[in-house]
């Protein structure tokens, strides 16, 4: 089995905030042209536990 690897950000949890740093990271990381295939993004999570689990567990098994 292949290894691959799932980078995550969470989305802004304060009205007043305009980003997220860890998800400019991974925004400016998308666009570059060396991405392995073995890495995957998953950005803008919500910041709710549950919801969020349930989105990186889909992803983690589309993968």
């Amino acid at each position: 089995m292949k290894k691959r690897i799932l980078l995550t950000s969470f989305d802004i949890c304060l009205k007043y905030q305009l980003s997220n740093s860890s998800d400019d990271l991974l925004l400016e990381l998308t666009k570059l042209d060396l991405i392995p295939d073995d890495l995957s993004f998953l950005r803008q999570l919500p910041v709710d536990v549950q919801l969020a689990s349930t989105q990186v567990m889909e992803k983690i098994n589309a993968i």
